[in-house]
């Protein structure tokens, strides 16, 4: 399954956390994480930058839809707008029915 699935862990400015969030309503993405992080990256200049963190796992043939999508909604043109990642995912296992692999992905 290591090639059916993967992680994106994005990082962008939080004042366009709520376009981000939109734009993935619109892929129709059923569930993601986000949490408030700062870090020391490219434009930090030395202090902490804040940022919104974005988790999700989707399928890996729409790797590249979901992380345009993302990038053209953190989009500023600025230093600090962020990146996204992309990791394979070795194995998903949803607790609540046992369901794994990408049908884990689907609401029930």
């Amino acid at each position: 399954m290591s090639s059916d699935l993967v992680l994106l862990v994005a990082y962008v400015r939080t004042a366009r956390r709520a376009s981000v969030a939109q734009s993935l309503q619109r892929l129709s993405v059923t569930g993601w994480s986000e949490s408030e992080v700062s870090g020391h990256g490219h434009a930090a200049a030395g202090h902490a930058v804040e940022h919104t963190r974005f988790e999700l796992v989707v399928p890996a043939q729409r790797r590249g839809e979901y992380t345009e999508a993302i990038a053209r909604a953190a989009h500023t043109g600025k230093d600090g707008d962020g990146v996204v990642l992309a990791l394979p995912v070795l194995s998903l296992d949803r607790v609540s029915d046992f369901s794994s692999g990408p049908s884990g992905l689907e609401t029930h």
